[in-house]
């Protein structure tokens, strides 16, 4: 059956007990459960081990993945910084105009009409496209 803590000396003062747990390191407690004459105390002393061990590790897991997110929100900061220096010495990107398509079918019917050879299909002439937009006064 657990028993209660023992009843405060004066009120507002730590029971005995509990002075006696703040003073002893989990070290302390450890090794007194490790020499214990009872199996059973070794056993939990055991178990404790087991579990501030795994504690020990979370806590510094944990503390590894908050240093990891500290350094990753840097250097990200840092990456934008960078990047923003980059466009601003970059050269401008001219925007590359693109041709135009040509009006190929219009440009055959005019060659057909005015007895310029041109070819049915595949890319209309230099020269085709030139006389086209001389005689019809249209930019290609």
């Amino acid at each position: 059956m657990p028993t209660s803590p023992a009843p405060a000396d004066e009120p507002g003062q730590a029971s005995t007990e509990t002075a006696v747990l703040e003073a002893l390191s989990a070290d302390e407690l450890l090794a007194w459960g490790d020499t214990h004459a009872d199996s059973g105390v070794q056993d939990q002393a055991a178990r404790a081990r087991v579990l501030l061990t795994a504690l020990a590790q979370r806590r510094a897991a944990d503390a590894e993945l908050a240093a990891i997110g500290a350094e990753a929100a840097r250097l990200e900061a840092r990456l934008s910084e960078i990047r923003a220096r980059e466009d601003e010495l970059a050269p401008r990107k001219t925007k590359t105009k693109t041709k135009k398509r040509t009006r190929a079918a219009e440009i055959r019917a005019w060659a057909r009409e005015n007895g310029v050879t041109c070819p049915a299909v595949g890319r209309v002439p230099t020269g085709v496209t030139d006389a086209w937009a001389t005689a019809t006064g249209q930019p290609l």
